[in-house]
């Protein structure tokens, strides 16, 4: 086991942790999303990169870890967590405990540094969480909750489009069908990706332009933040080096009316975020792109779509399943922000017991969402 303490030194197993993170087909562990992550979000953190080699000396599994370098508490979060929806150790399955333990160890080894573990939208299954808490040696509060659903389409099922629509209920084949003939029967459309370069600048502006127009009026958006977009904007350039990035655009009558924003890694197609014109909302546009690019993932042979973070009712209409993930905080029992940690979770299922518009009215609406040692920070 090695922890690598410096970003200099990461490139010593790039090559390996990326080969890793497609293996498991997903963007959030690779090496392109934590080194975006330390260039945008990274100042006050200093790296913990633990590493588990092989015989050989290969790496066999990696576990991307950060700890503020200063501030009270002392924090050790999951690179890049902030932005991403899925976490857990960079490893082949079942191999996870293994290297959540080194990590663990490796915390441990840091002495006094942090008091307390951040871990956001991770995946616990095969108990690699209890495995690092076990590695830590010390005594952890251990705090947790379900964050939300990721749900997905298995992609494997299907042969193509129209079987998928098949397995579909026969009032949501019938819209689609619907939406897609309204769209075309008026109008020219056309359904692009962004393929070079050359043009990925003015479709990044065209996409958070978009982005922008659907979230208009709605309280903001997650991206609406120059670091956020900054930070999207050098990864999007990583993965389409990488011919991960996928970029769709619906354009109507040669104007762009929608955009779609993920990826493909490995098997999986993932998607992220979107966009769209509401002037163009009687033609459904999110929903005809949406299943625009689901058949051309069927067509490019993935094996799952995902949606990612997220319940919302129109994923769960094209989606064939669902996955949860949780936000797992773990603090030093004898540290004094166990109780304050417990003292918000506390607070926010209170929170959340509120309807949803009255907790908007008293402006509870992030503290039912988030903590103030993790959580989404743009």
């Amino acid at each position: 086991m090695v922890a690598i303490r410096e970003l200099d030194r990461l490139e010593e197993v790039e090559m390996d942790w990326r080969e890793l993170a497609e293996s498991r087909s997903n963007a959030f562990l690779t090496p392109e999303w934590a080194g975006c992550w330390f260039k945008h979000y990274g100042a006050g953190f200093e790296p913990l990169v633990v590493a588990v080699r092989a015989d050989g000396g290969r790496v066999r599994g990696l576990l991307p870890m950060a700890i503020s370098a200063s501030g009270r508490p002392r924090i050790a979060t999951l690179v890049g967590a902030n932005l991403g929806d899925r976490f857990h150790p960079v490893c082949k399955p079942g191999e996870e405990p293994e290297v959540a333990a080194a990590a663990g160890e490796a915390l441990a080894a840091c002495g006094d540094p942090w008091s307390t573990v951040i871990l956001d939208h991770v995946d616990t299954a095969g108990g690699w969480v209890d495995a690092l808490e076990a590695g830590t040696d010390v005594r952890l509060a251990r705090l947790e909750r379900v964050a939300a659903g990721l749900p997905f389409i298995d992609l494997s099922r299907y042969s193509d489009w129209d079987g998928y629509l098949a397995d579909r209920s026969s009032n949501f084949r019938q819209q689609v069908r619907r939406f897609q003939r309204n769209a075309a029967r008026d109008h020219e459309l056309r359904f692009r990706r962004t393929e070079s370069s050359a043009g990925l600048d003015s479709d990044l502006s065209t996409f958070f332009e978009l982005h922008d127009r659907r979230w208009q009026g709605r309280g903001g958006s997650s991206l609406a933040t120059d670091r956020a977009r900054a930070f999207h904007a050098d990864f999007a350039a990583a993965a389409l080096a990488r011919g991960w990035l996928r970029l769709w655009f619906m354009e109507v009558d040669g104007t762009p009316a929608a955009a779609w924003y993920g990826w493909r890694v490995g098997g999986t197609y993932a998607y992220y975020n979107a966009g769209f014109d509401p002037s163009h909302s009687n033609l459904r546009p999110g929903m005809v792109l949406m299943a625009a690019v689901i058949h051309a993932a069927l067509e490019e042979g993935a094996a799952e779509f995902d949606f990612l973070l997220g319940n919302e009712a129109y994923k769960q209409r094209f989606a064939d399943g669902n996955r949860e993930v949780s936000d797992v905080t773990l603090v030093k029992r004898a540290h004094p922000a166990a109780a304050v940690a417990r003292a918000e979770q506390a607070a926010r299922r209170v929170a959340r017991l509120i309807p949803a518009d009255t907790r908007a009215r008293l402006g509870l609406g992030r503290l039912a969402r988030r903590s103030a040692f993790g959580g989404r920070r743009r």
